[in-house]
């Protein structure tokens, strides 16, 4: 992880403690930065990540707490480790090499899984706890949002089991109450995240589309680069058919609408045939919206 990468893993830190949001949240990003991150001086001076860990230690959640505790001594090693001096005795490179193992920059992957089954993965493949939160409805959508986490997806499934419960207490918290508005929204982001062509999942998954961004994210934001596109060209359409003239209506009230009997129709005329012949009258009952023509 770059420290461009690290700063912004930072400043979501700062903002998930700002806004108060779930515990979650943030021992999503503390692992992310465990797994991802190898602690020089620069790296912690520049980022000021160090800083910002610092103050999870003393987070009221016991979870966040210890694992803050976990990765400032982790880094405090890897610090001490490069600016151990390279004329050291064997036993002390013996005991230097026991210490500088760093745990792997990627998640694992999941064990048993080869590339050809990512594209059937899901909870049951997985074989992962997601009823927890003791209410079904909540159950069932943090489970369609594993399933769409989990399509195509190498990540572990630990990782993918804390990221969509993220997701979907945020979004309870968002709406306070499992009605149709959360079911509608629960809906919306599975759908974006389970589509082939958007790349919504890749972001999500990698950190860059935290769960709180994606929980207030509009559906035009999570479209796909083609689904834009075609919104923004049906747009440009339906802009230039409102702007094109139409022909004048008239109303009569010397027509009879055959269906109702009401004497109020509009009517509006063109020359469908050839020149020689009458117009065509369109006429449309203003009353129950009845239409017919004639010559």
């Amino acid at each position: 992880m770059d420290a461009k990468e690290v700063k912004t893993h930072v400043t979501n830190i700062e903002k998930a403690v700002k806004e108060k949001l779930p515990p979650t949240v943030l021992i999503d990003i503390l692992n992310s930065l465990r797994t991802g991150v190898t602690a020089t001086e620069q790296l912690l001076r520049d980022t000021k990540v160090g800083m910002a860990v610092n103050k999870l230690r003393m987070n009221s959640d016991r979870s966040v707490s210890d694992l803050a505790k976990e990765i400032v001594a982790k880094w405090k090693r890897d610090v001490h480790t490069k600016t151990k001096p390279s004329g050291s005795s064997s036993h002390d490179g013996k005991k230097e090499r026991m210490v500088t193992v760093s745990p792997s920059r990627t998640p694992p992957k999941p064990s048993g899984k080869r590339p050809a089954d990512l594209a059937t993965r899901s909870r049951k493949t997985d074989n992962v706890n997601w009823q927890c939160t003791g209410e079904a409805t909540r159950d069932n959508c943090l489970g369609i949002i594993y399933d769409a986490l989990a399509l195509g997806c190498d990540a572990s499934s630990d990782a993918l089991l804390s990221l969509a419960k993220s997701i979907e207490s945020i979004t309870f918290t968002n709406y306070k109450k499992t009605d149709a508005a959360y079911k509608r929204r629960m809906q919306v982001l599975f759908l974006n995240l389970k589509s082939k062509d958007n790349n919504l999942r890749n972001r999500v998954v990698s950190g860059e589309i935290t769960p709180a961004r994606l929980s207030t994210m509009e559906s035009s934001e999570m479209a796909s680069a083609q689904r834009r596109q075609a919104d923004e060209k049906l747009m440009e359409e339906n802009m230039r058919t409102a702007m094109m003239a139409k022909s004048e209506k008239s109303i009569s009230d010397q027509l009879t609408c055959g269906k109702c009997g009401q004497k109020k129709v509009s009517y509006t005329q063109a020359q469908t045939r050839s020149a020689d012949e009458p117009m065509t009258t369109f006429c449309t009952c203003e009353i129950c919206s009845h239409r017919w023509k004639f010559s």
